[in-house]
């Protein structure tokens, strides 16, 4: 390397040692935010707003939840699967608010203002299976929707086993 070559080198480094040194000071004083993991990102929680709607005329991937101007009826026999699977999710979503047996005496109830419905009482074995479904997809009252957290076969399963409640005089 020729003498020339060194001398630039040099004049190159000297001229970049208060800039890098510089640089260095300052970071502890200027500092970017710069996120290193999920927890610092803006995402959304789950079931923490806001939503974005879809757009119009869109279908969710298990179908249409209710085909507008038609009554839903249960396309799901009520055998021993269906009345299996609709006690399991009757447990882990309703039993909370209707009780363990549907009669709106779950530990939940005490704290609504108008209690839950008596699902195993005159008027709610009389209804229609298509009301009953559109109270689990759309909520009634205080009972939050449920199109979320259930599928369009699992609501059906869910009403079928309701029918099976051990039936009561009440409400």
């Amino acid at each position: 390397m020729s003498t020339r070559t060194r001398r630039g080198l040099i004049i190159i480094a000297l001229l970049l040692a208060p800039f890098i040194i510089g640089l260095l000071l300052t970071y502890q004083l200027v500092r970017i935010p710069f996120p290193t993991n999920m927890a610092e990102s803006p995402a959304v929680g789950y079931q923490a707003g806001p939503r974005i709607s879809p757009p119009e005329g869109a279908v969710p991937i298990q179908g249409e939840a209710v085909i507008p101007e038609e009554v839903p009826v249960n396309p799901v026999p009520a055998d021993a699967t269906s009345l299996q699977r609709g006690e399991i999710l009757y447990r882990i979503h309703c039993a909370l608010c209707h009780g363990e047996t549907g009669h709106g005496d779950g530990p939940l109830a005490r704290y609504f203002t108008r209690p839950p419905a008596n699902l195993a009482g005159s008027q709610a074995t009389a209804e229609f299976d298509a009301l009953a479904y559109l109270a689990i997809l759309q909520g009634f009252g205080q009972m939050p929707p449920l199109a979320e957290n259930l599928t369009v076969r699992e609501r059906w399963d869910v009403i079928n086993y309701t029918r099976t409640l051990p039936k009561n005089g009440g409400q």
